[in-house]
């Protein structure tokens, strides 16, 4: 006790006790993010409570003001050997900010500035919202090339640390191809460093939960801004709806932001677009260039479907129907299948539709499918593929929740030469969108030798922590 109230001490002293939360039912409100949307992850986390308590042995949640004082936040917590998990606006799908190791929680909000915005680029602190950037870069014209659906909330290090894809991904792919320039992180060591990583150095940044180091300023790429229009494409099936999606992916003359179909059980569940749709209609859900309109509406008519605007740009008073893909589709889909889990899978671009067939054969109306494209030379290398080209996107979602059904389709989509990101597991070696771990592992060696950034993240295969003392 004596020990934990020096601990608690000094990091009042660093950030001042209006900033340091103990209390359990405060702290047990940083726990949360969106993993209840996968059932096991839920289930795992629940035990755990159940045996630790609500705050999962979190002592504190430490909210520094800037660099200087994050800098000393980790130093004494690697003095006191105490874990530390970064968090930012908590909107992580997979366990990414849950603590499996205790010890304290850093968030970062209030670093939160806007640094700079050049000719084609950004540099923001960690905690700023990713809609404050973007907002930031289209007052100066430009915006940003992918951006979360949760930007709202997001923080630019929560999303670099735990996200991956997001509007615009359809052209400009992941945070693996060239949507992040630098990362300035600190190590976690007793006299911690600051380093500035780039180009192919940037790999342990990436998705890696926190694990690596902590971040504290993230440069981001910016393209000219468009005026976008928000459209669904209504379709009597699910199949001319996939056709019409692939003719898009092969559209060059206008830009897209995103462009993704959905089977007719799905469709139900957007409330508030149902009166664009009869039940058991599939619908396109996209987001393109202001003036293509014309060219959509005879694309659409191409596969016997109907074009139905939704928002033009700049027009309030309609919700976007950026908030229901990526990310926030899961939260849709809840509304007509409220147990039901997800699996985020990568097809053929040659036998895409003999694959989207064979899944639905074989497991009729337990898996509804969900169909996009994402440009991207990281998930095709992934797959074994050359190149940056479309490559086709789906999300899966299991009707049945258990862990039996899940191998079951997983094992299923192995026979079939589908690929897939597995959001059911805390393990980062797991989550299948690694083709080698183990230089994130070796990084981490340098970056956190005691393993005190977000302990359980990553397996004892790659990683065992040094001895503390």
């Amino acid at each position: 006790m004596a020990m934990h109230d020096s601990f608690i001490g000094e990091l009042a002293a660093v950030v001042g006790e209006r900033y340091i939360v103990t209390d359990a039912s405060e702290i047990s409100r940083s726990l949360r993010d969106n993993s209840w949307l996968s059932p096991l992850l839920s289930e795992h986390i629940d035990q755990r409570k159940r045996e630790e308590g609500k705050t999962l042995q979190v002592d504190a949640v430490v909210s520094p003001a800037d660099a200087e004082q994050l800098s000393a936040v980790v130093a004494t917590a690697v003095r006191h050997n105490v874990p530390m998990t970064v968090r930012g606006g908590g909107t992580s799908n997979f366990g990414q900010v849950i603590p499996l190791g205790g010890g304290i929680i850093l968030d970062i909000r209030r670093i939160n500035r806007i640094l700079e915005v050049g000719k084609d680029f950004i540099t923001v602190e960690a905690g700023a919202l990713q809609g404050d950037v973007d907002a930031a870069a289209r007052a100066h014209g430009k915006e940003l090339t992918v951006l979360t659906t949760t930007y709202a909330s997001a923080t630019a290090a929560g999303w670099v640390a735990g996200g991956h894809v997001g509007l615009g991904a359809n052209s400009y792919g992941t945070i693996w191809d060239g949507n992040v320039l630098k990362v300035k992180m600190l190590t976690a060591e007793e006299m911690p460093r600051l380093l500035e990583l780039s180009g192919s150095d940037l790999l342990p940044a990436l998705h890696t939960y926190g694990t690596t180091g902590v971040i504290t300023e993230v440069t981001f790429p910016l393209v000219e801004a468009k005026e976008w229009l928000e459209g669904v494409a209504v379709f009597d099936t699910f199949e001319a709806a996939v056709q019409f999606t692939a003719s898009m992916a092969n559209e060059t003359t206008f830009a897209q932001r995103v462009v993704a179909a959905q089977e007719a059980p799905i469709a139900q569940g957007f409330t508030p677009l149902l009166g664009l749709y009869e039940e058991g209609q599939s619908i396109v859900l996209m987001i393109v260039d202001a003036t293509a309109e014309a060219e959509c509406m005879a694309l659409c008519a191409r596969y016997h479907g109907t074009w139905r605007r939704w928002r033009s740009a700049g027009e309030t008073g309609k919700i976007s129907l950026a908030l229901m893909v990526y990310g926030h589709r899961m939260l849709w889909v809840k509304k007509v299948a409220p147990d039901s889990a997800f699996l985020h899978g990568y097809f053929s671009p040659d036998a895409y539709f003999q694959q989207l067939q064979a899944l639905k054969q074989r497991f009729g109306t337990d898996v509804w499918l969900e169909y996009k494209y994402i440009k991207s030379r990281w998930l095709r290398a992934l797959r074994g593929l050359p190149g940056d080209g479309p490559l086709p996107a789906a999300v899966l979602t299991l009707l049945p929740t258990d862990k039996a059904f899940l191998r079951t389709v997983m094992e299923f989509c192995d026979s079939i030469g589908v690929s897939y990101l597995n959001p059911h597991t805390f393990l980062l070696e797991e989550s299948g969108l690694f083709l080698d771990f183990q230089p994130i592992a070796d990084f981490k060696r340098q970056s956190d030798p005691k393993g005190l950034l977000n302990p359980g993240k990553i397996g004892n295969k790659y990683f065992t922590p040094q001895e503390t003392v």
